[in-house]
C-alpha cells in the first residue's frame, strides 16, 4: 500500500463528527478503515437491533452471555449503518450473503462495495473498499502459552526465527504482527486458519509484504499488499488488499451515533 506503518495508539483516528462522518465518497484508490467500540456506545440496544435482519436476531439470542450478545448486534448494527450511509441505502434494507468459509459480502454488489470486519474484546474495526478483495484482523497483544510450538507449526523458519530473536514484549509484538498479516491474507478470500501456514510474511521496519503464498490457497503475490497499524496501544491489525496503490484512511465511529 502506499502508506507504512501506523501507529494510532495515541488516537489520531480522525474524524468523530456527524457533519464529516460519511459523505459517501469512497475512491477507488482508497480503504476507509473504522474502529468502533461495542461497550461504549450511548446508543440504546434496541435501537441497534431494530436493524438486523431475523436471521441475525436469531443469532443473537443464541450467545449465552449478556456481554457477547450485545456486541453482537452492536457490531451488526455498526457495520449496516456504514455500509448504509456509503449506499445511501436504509441499514435495515442491506442483504448479505456467506462464502463457503463464512465470508460475508453484500448480497446485491452495488458499486463494486466490499468490505472485512474484525472483532477483539470491545473493538471492532470494518475495512471498506471498492473493486477489489479485502481482509482485516484485529488482536490484543497478549502472552501466548506454547509460543514456540505454535510458530513452528503454523509459520516459516524464516518466521520462526524472526520471531524468536526477539523477547519480551517485542516477541509477543512480532508474533501478532505476522499472525494479523497471515489472518487478513486469508480473511480477504474466504480461506480457512489451517492454511495460515502456506503464507509467509517478512517483516522489517513493521512494514510487511507477503514472501510466499502456496498449496491450495496459492495467490500471485506481487498482487497483494499488506498494512500494518496499532489502533491502541494493546492492539495489532493489519489489512490486506490485492491492488498495490491503496492508501488508507482511518475514522472513527462516534459513540452516539445512529
Amino acid at each position: 500500500m502506499a502508506e507504512g506503518y501506523r501507529d494510532l495508539s495515541d488516537g489520531r483516528w480522525g474524524v468523530e463528527n456527524d457533519d464529516a462522518l460519511i459523505d459517501g465518497r469512497l475512491p477507488a484508490t482508497e480503504i476507509h478503515i473504522w474502529q468502533a467500540s461495542l461497550d461504549g456506545s450511548s446508543v440504546p440496544l434496541q435501537q441497534f437491533a431494530a436493524l438486523l435482519s431475523i436471521d441475525e436476531q436469531q443469532r443473537a439470542q443464541r450467545f449465552r452471555f449478556a456481554q457477547h450478545h450485545r456486541r453482537y448486534v452492536v457490531s451488526r448494527g455498526i457495520l449496516r449503518m456504514l455500509l448504509g450511509d456509503y449506499l445511501k441505502t436504509s441499514p435495515a434494507a442491506l442483504e448479505f450473503c456467506y462464502g463457503h468459509n463464512g465470508k460475508p459480502a453484500l448480497a446485491i454488489a452495488t458499486a463494486g462495495l466490499v468490505f472485512n470486519v474484525s472483532h477483539s474484546e470491545d473493538l471492532m474495526l470494518c475495512a471498506i473498499a471498492r473493486h477489489c478483495e479485502v481482509g482485516i484482523d484485529l488482536e490484543f497483544v497478549r502472552p501466548v502459552e506454547h509460543l514456540d510450538r505454535l510458530t513452528q507449526r503454523f509459520f516459516s523458519a524464516r518466521e520462526h526465527a524472526a520471531i524468536h530473536q526477539l523477547s519480551g514484549e517485542q516477541q509477543l509484538q512480532r508474533f501478532f504482527q505476522h499472525w494479523t498479516c497471515k489472518e487478513a491474507l486469508l480473511k480477504a478470500i474466504g480461506a480457512q486458519l489451517t492454511s495460515l501456514s502456506t503464507i509467509e510474511v517478512g517483516i522489517s521496519d513493521h512494514t510487511a509484504t507477503v514472501v510466499s503464498w502456496g498449496c491450495a490457497t496459492a495467490q500471485p503475490v506481487q498482487q497483494w499488499s499488506l498494512q500494518l497499524f496499532m489502533p491502541s496501544s494493546q492492539t495489532v491489525a493489519a489489512v490486506a488488499v490485492n491492488a498495490p496503490a491503496r492508501g488508507c484512511v482511518f475514522r472513527l465511529w462516534p459513540v452516539d451515533c445512529l
